[in-house]
């Protein structure tokens, strides 16, 4: 079940898709098959006519490839029942992965993705981001200006 910070994540990973993976379309969020309750969180066509269907998480885990491991499976049930030979790959994106979900993939070839979100989707989930606070500069003939009172002011030496 898609939680609403990955639902944020997904849908603005989705609204800037071109960005992120040219000549790649979407086709559904929130895809589902007829018979089944399972559902993929999207999915998506490339140029290649590959489908693939994609589980966000924050921190992917196992769970993770069991869910995306389903998701394909009952996406080529239901198109080899619609007599199509599609190529489908399932997709995790995530902004963490579990060591061993990577080394799982790779080890029994899958064919699965994993696509690590990039950093300022976070901020759509509303996920806190480890972020250094940025050097206040110094202006020539200002010093102290932007000190608090008691504190040496920062000083970043120019080339």
């Amino acid at each position: 079940m898609l939680h609403e910070r990955e639902c944020r994540v997904r849908d603005y990973y989705a609204s800037e898709l071109t960005q992120h993976r040219p000549g790649e379309l979407l086709i559904a969020r929130e895809n589902s098959y007829d018979g089944t309750a399972v559902r993929a969180d999207m999915r998506t066509i490339d140029r290649s006519n590959v489908t693939r269907l994609w589980e966000f998480k924050i921190s992917a885990s196992y769970e993770a490839l069991g869910q995306i491991l389903v998701y394909v499976a009952m996406a080529r049930r239901a198109e080899e029942a619609a007599g199509s030979d599609c190529l489908i790959r399932g997709v995790i994106a995530a902004f963490r992965f579990q060591p061993e979900l990577a080394y799982t993939v790779e080890r029994m070839n899958l064919s699965i993705e994993l696509v690590t979100l990039p950093p300022v989707l976070a901020h759509a989930g509303g996920i806190p981001t480890p972020a250094k606070p940025a050097p206040l500069p110094v202006i020539p003939g200002q010093s102290g200006l932007l000190a608090p009172t008691g504190t040496e002011p920062y000083q970043q030496e120019t080339p």
